[in-house]
């Protein structure tokens, strides 16, 4: 992705199809807290975050946005569902102090607002919106560029986030949408409809639940629009999924959980036609906090780099640094990629900003005295080399603690496997079938090398219970480490089928990520 793109940039766009409910009263948070799907009690002040209404049955209501702000809730929700959630939640206030009135007022999100100076009055909170920093005020600021909304729509469908009325709507189970990633918690404790969620939840999960497919060669599919797709299998052709949007090279899909293991190679019918893809998992866009995104975008700048184009690599570094200021490698590279093109005395300036946020970094000094012997300042350059060498020693005593460190971490964890391995020693002498025991000893020969020892054990419990799906990955990774790649790509194949028919995804897509790598690369282990 560009650098160009509302992801990494600040830019405001006008919420015409949503609508502020304030609620106030002094029962407000426990009063919500009990009734919508997310945890409200760990949110921060000036926050919102996604979150959804249910019915008794587990059913989706609504979902909205919820804040919470020092003197009042906000509840920011589509437009068309304004007035049903004020009525369903007034139901339900009998001897609560709870008051909902609607805001007639202007919404405007700004995205990515610490990039720029875009000081903002009260009322505001920040949250996360379609994957992207966002914040939410009620006026426009004055000089902000509008939000690109053709791409923000390609970003909603890439990360999964539903509209109401074209993705979701009440005949669902909240389990059926991407909402079941990011507006649930299932740790926070009760509320209307938890039981049915979370009973699903804990059994196989929906059986068709939004993926990414990436077309392999990409093709044109919208006259298939929220059509069914089919598949191929060895008795006969079934239903997959059903097709709902396309993103370039991308579509997103409900597919069946058969068939939702990341890194799968799947033939679709759409009709008589033929269409290859690969599943992948919900969101595209994985990073959403400013550390994260600094990380993507220093990345973005090497690559940059190492392509010869750096005008583009020092923009991203730059654009890293205003995400997370701290970003210590960002500094250091900002100043290695000037030096090499000679301009020291900036690289030296890059230097002395990496010494602010890391006091203890040698590469600063160590660099800073190459730039400032290339300028031809000895002196100075002495004296860099001479703080490199000091603050080197205070790194080796670092070392040195860690080491110890780790010898002590490590010790007491192999005093935790013989522990174990007693215990599963135990059981099996009172049941040689434990399934669990022999799965115990056959993840402590495999931590201890013991490859033979481990598929002894490991076959066992396949043998006593063919559907221990976590037993298929570790013993194909321990018929990987003795080289038998033929039996891991028979193991892995086995369990994918398996682990997916139950709804293991976890493991189901680890052992599709490791058939994948031994496909492309054999004898890899």
């Amino acid at each position: 992705m560009s650098i160009s793109s509302i992801r990494f940039n600040s830019s405001q766009m006008h919420l015409q199809d949503y609508s502020l409910i304030k609620v106030a009263g002094a029962d407000r948070e426990s009063f919500f807290q009990g009734q919508v799907t997310n945890d409200l009690s760990s949110l921060p002040i000036n926050e919102g975050q996604l979150t959804a209404r249910l019915n008794r049955l587990g059913k989706l209501q609504s979902f909205f946005f919820i804040a919470k702000l020092n003197e009042c809730l906000f509840l920011l929700c589509p437009k068309i569902l304004v007035e049903s959630i004020k009525m369903d939640f007034e139901k339900f206030i009998i001897m609560d102090d709870v008051v909902l009135e609607s805001v007639d007022s202007d919404l405007w999100i700004i995205f990515n607002h610490f990039l720029e100076d875009t000081q903002t009055k009260e009322p505001f909170f920040d949250f996360n919106f379609y994957g992207i920093n966002a914040r939410l005020v009620l006026e426009q600021h004055p000089t902000l560029n509008q939000t690109d909304e053709s791409e923000l729509e390609e970003i909603r469908i890439l990360n999964g986030w539903p509209k109401w009325g074209a993705d979701v709507d009440e005949t669902q189970f909240i389990n059926d949408s991407y909402l079941n990633e990011i507006a649930i918690s299932y740790k926070k404790g009760c509320f209307l409809g938890q039981e049915t969620a979370a009973k699903i939840e804990n059994n196989r999960g929906a059986a068709y639940y939004p993926v990414l497919l990436k077309l392999d060669p990409p093709v044109v599919l919208g006259q298939f629009l929220k059509a069914d797709f089919q598949i191929n299998l060895e008795e006969g052709e079934r239903k997959a999924g059903t097709f709902l949007y396309q993103v370039k090279d991308m579509f997103q899909a409900l597919l069946f959980r058969d068939f939702r293991v990341v890194g799968r190679e799947l033939e679709l019918l759409f009709g008589s036609k033929k269409i290859k893809v690969t599943v992948m998992n919900l969101p595209f866009y994985k990073n959403f906090s400013k550390a994260e995104m600094a990380l993507e975008l220093y990345h973005l700048g090497v690559e940059n780099f190492q392509s010869n184009n750096l005008a583009d690599a020092l923009e991203c570094l730059k654009r890293a640094l205003s995400f997370d200021p701290s970003f210590a490698d960002a500094y250091e590279s900002l100043g290695v990629m000037l030096g090499r093109e000679e301009k020291f005395q900036e690289a030296i300036e890059w230097m002395d900003k990496l010494l602010i946020v890391s006091p203890q970094s040698v590469m600063a000094h160590t660099n800073k005295s190459l730039y400032l012997m290339r300028l031809g300042k000895i002196e100075e350059a002495e004296a860099e080399k001479s703080l490199a060498t000091v603050k080197s020693f205070a790194v080796f005593g670092q070392e040195a603690k860690l080491k110890k460190q780790l010898a002590e971490d490590l010790k007491k964890k192999e005093e935790e496997v013989f522990r174990r391995e007693k215990m599963f020693l135990q059981v099996l002498e009172i049941d040689e079938e434990d399934t669990i025991a022999l799965y115990g000893m056959g993840d402590i020969f495999f931590q201890r090398k013991d490859f033979q020892s481990a598929i002894k054990n490991l076959e066992k419990v396949i043998v006593v219970d063919s559907k221990y799906s976590t037993a298929y990955l570790l013993l194909g990774k321990a018929y990987e480490a003795e080289g038998d790649i033929e039996k891991a790509r028979s193991v892995y194949q086995a369990g994918i089928i398996l682990a997916s028919k139950r709804g293991d995804m976890m493991p189901a897509n680890e052992m599709q990520s490791r058939l994948n790598q031994l496909v492309v690369s054999p004898g890899l282990s």
